[in-house]
């Protein structure tokens, strides 16, 4: 092996060698096909594959990277590996020379065995072209006039180029050259300025936050993703402010309760609110995304993304293009909406709920991880978009919304968290307030079965955490009682005076309340820390005797006996809703 060698974006500098170099199955989780489980590779992470031409891990993730790959190779997942090409001959990706002359990016690429694929460019860390030569040449020259609106001005601008092999799987390392746009007093362009940079540019924060509970029919509707939204909303206008101030704080909330047609949570709107920021947005503020509401995965296994479901889709059927097209936000339109917004400092928060069947038994749901697919489609858009993303999730929607909060946990834990219990010197911090909602989630979820530790998702690389707000006084959900379905029976063994769905009717109108509500409802049959109401009645001409029992999970809590008339259902109810409020 040669002892000097070119690597990509310091040409003939010498590599350090990482001991287990040869020993790719040690470096994270591994498996014979080439699979590897490491979300977040470091830098030094790496394998060798013809000569001495070194790929890091990170390189490698468009087909290697398995989610959750330890559970499934030790059997406690259960969902089979994605059969992918064992890790042998490796198609490499072309070499890459490239220089600044004047506003011109020069660039060379020399083919080897995998090919031309697509060329990209960032930023500063941020992806803005996804393809610089399409029509895979082997010189070509890019005006850098043209991204302008990405470059700082109060600090020197990093270019980095990555090839991809022309399978598209294999990404080379990055390319690196220092920019900084205008001349010097010699004329020319690309090298450091001669005088001090400006550090004069005051940052401004934008956020866009969607929630999204009623869509079209009923087979979807969420109780709470729109109050979660507003809370969200309300929080990032307090926080926010209280650190950028008011004239360079803009909060845009979409929500599927808007009154307004311009503030719906619908296709349209979302994406009208991303182009709206990339028109205004500079290099240095800072971007907060929100979503609340369903979300899931779909597509070919290497290339399946996740997908939002806006408020104008009735089912989570995703096999119809136009319905993908016209009401969904997939992850790979939200990392074009994302890239086209020059804001270095991104951050996206997804509290959704998985979209699925709504199981009978909240015990029976194990816990589980983020679908893999998912959190593929979150890493390559968090790698290209330079984000930090928090994603938390429930196996349904039962599970979702079956905490004693009325909130997301998700949604709930960061809260939390800003009005005091996750700040650093009184200041919010993105990795500080996510970490804590990551440990904190699954204390709250204890007794809901189904709820998942969140995935939290940071920059490749050197991306540091940022303040995106200041401590302040938020209202914070208090703990409510859970009541799931009750149980009554006349003396024939039935329901003649449907007692049980006016039980239910007056626990689903009370959940609605949201923060005002004094109870949750949840419709399954078995809740760990969950209330029920069991009970029998006998009917006497229009008199009626109701004997009933108030339990908590499997123990009784309290026994009561109330009469009322045949024809005076809602005061039965009210006397029953009495005696539990009373006694739990």
């Amino acid at each position: 092996m040669r002892q000097y060698h070119k690597t990509l974006g310091h040409p003939f500098r010498r590599r350090t060698r990482h001991p287990n170099r040869h020993r790719f199955h040690r470096l994270g989780r591994h498996h014979p096909s080439g699979l590897f489980d490491a979300s977040a590779v470091p830098k030094t992470s790496c394998t060798t594959c013809k000569g001495s031409e070194v790929i890091e891990l990170n390189q490698l993730k468009e087909r290697y990277y398995e989610p959750g790959l330890l559970a499934k190779i030790t059997g406690f997942d259960k969902s089979s590996l994605r059969d992918v090409a064992a890790f042998e001959n490796v198609a490499l990706y072309p070499e890459v020379n490239a220089s600044i002359e004047k506003k011109l990016l020069n660039i060379e690429l020399t083919e080897r065995n995998g090919g031309l694929g697509k060329l990209s460019l960032f930023i500063n860390g941020k992806e803005v072209k996804e393809d610089l030569n399409p029509g895979t040449a082997e010189k070509l020259t890019v005006d850098l006039g043209s991204f302008s609106k990405y470059y700082r001005s109060d600090a020197s601008n990093t270019l980095a180029l990555r090839a991809y092999n022309q399978e598209g799987w294999l990404k080379s390392e990055a390319y690196e050259l220092e920019y900084q746009p205008g001349a010097n007093p010699r004329g020319e362009e690309g090298f450091k300025p001669t005088k001090p940079i400006s550090t004069s540019v005051q940052p401004s924060l934008y956020a866009i936050v969607i929630g999204t509970s009623n869509y079209a029919g009923e087979e979807l509707d969420l109780n709470f993703a729109d109050q979660d939204a507003e809370s969200m909303s309300q929080a990032f206008q307090a926080s926010c402010t209280a650190l950028f101030g008011a004239d360079r704080t803009a909060v845009h909330l979409l929500s599927s309760n808007s009154k307004t047609p311009e503030a719906n949570s619908n296709k349209a709107n979302i994406q009208k609110a991303f182009q709206g920021i990339a028109a205004k947005a500079k290099p240095e503020d800072v971007l907060l995304v929100y979503f609340s509401g369903h979300g899931l995965a779909y597509g070919p296994a290497e290339k399946e993304q996740f997908y939002y479901l806006t408020k104008d889709i009735g089912s989570q059927d995703l096999s119809d293009p136009a319905i993908r097209n016209n009401y969904t936000v997939s992850s790979e339109e939200l990392t074009q909406w994302l890239t086209a917004i020059p804001a270095q400092k991104q951050v996206m928060i997804i509290d959704a709920c998985n979209a699925g069947k709504v199981v009978e038994s909240l015990a029976a749901i194990a816990q589980k991880n983020l679908d893999p697919s998912q959190i593929r489609a979150l890493d390559r858009m968090k790698d290209r978009t330079g984000m930090f993303i928090l994603t938390g999730s429930a196996a349904d929607k039962v599970s979702y919304e079956a905490s004693q909060y009325g909130q997301g946990l998700l949604t709930y834990s960061l809260l939390q968290g800003m009005s005091g219990l996750a700040l650093e010197q009184g200041i919010v911090d993105v990795m500080k307030l996510f970490q804590y909602s990551r440990d904190i989630v699954p204390e709250l979820a204890k007794g809901i079965g189904g709820v998942q530790i969140p995935v939290l998702a940071s920059p490749y690389g050197d991306g540091a955490s940022f303040p995106i707000g200041k401590g302040v006084k938020i209202p914070l959900a208090q703990p409510k009682p859970v009541f799931i379905r009750s149980v009554f029976q006349d003396e024939n063994f039935g329901d003649e005076l449907e007692l049980v769905n006016a039980l239910e009717k007056n626990f689903q109108t009370t959940t609605l309340k949201g923060t005002m509500a004094k109870l949750i409802y949840s419709d399954v049959n078995e809740y760990e820390m969950g209330y029920s109401i069991r009970g029998s009645y006998a009917i006497k001409g229009n008199a009626v005797e109701v004997k009933g029992s108030l339990f908590k999970g499997k123990t009784l809590q309290h026994k009561f006996q109330i009469a009322g008339t045949k024809d005076d259902v809602p005061g039965l109810v009210k006397q029953i809703l009495g005696e539990v409020m009373m006694a739990k």
